[in-house]
């Protein structure tokens, strides 16, 4: 008998270890599964932040278009405004020029002061000036020496003399002066 209880035990022990094994794969199974679904989800998500990425790329891109467009837009309307402003400049001068002949010396002059004068103020209000030069201390910023001149009656490093005006645009220097 106790060749076949040995016999029965090495049954159940195979039995036991097909048993565990099958245990064993349906969880493997299981884990398997499990990372399927993870893996599915991970490429879905995956693909939705390209989806946004394709987005925000393209409203990017929309937004860089939109503001080109808007800055030359800005730049022809500035452009058009001074245009229109300067035109009534150039018709002054231009009947100044073709009366030129006819004139007397008085007329003529008392036209071209009347166009500069009309000419200043359109500069002006755009928000054009002079840099104060003659007499001021030297800024670097907004005078550039051509040339260095001792002069015993004004303090060093005074301008003595402007070569060139320089001129301000709302503040900043938009040209140097050229100064000794």
């Amino acid at each position: 008998m106790s060749n076949g209880t040995e016999k029965d035990t090495g049954m159940s022990d195979k039995i036991e270890i097909v048993q565990a094994s099958e245990v064993l794969f349906t969880e493997q199974q299981a884990i398997i599964q499990s990372l399927k679904q993870d893996l599915e989800a991970s490429k879905k998500k995956i693909n939705e932040l390209q989806d946004s990425v394709r987005r925000f790329a393209a409203d990017f891109d929309n937004y860089k278009k939109w503001a080109d467009k808007e800055r030359k837009t800005t730049q022809r309307t500035a452009a058009e405004s001074l245009i229109k402003k300067l035109l009534d400049i150039y018709e002054s001068l231009e009947k100044a020029v073709s009366t030129v002949n006819n004139a007397s010396g008085n007329e003529f002059k008392d036209g071209l002061k009347m166009i500069h004068k009309e000419f200043s103020r359109i500069l002006k209000s755009e928000g054009l000036e002079p840099i104060p030069s003659v007499g001021v201390p030297l800024d670097v910023c907004r005078h550039e020496v051509l040339m260095r001149k001792v002069d015993n009656d004004v303090p060093e490093d005074t301008v003595i003399e402007e070569i060139q005006k320089g001129y301000l645009l709302n503040t900043f220097v938009l040209r140097t002066a050229k100064v000794v």
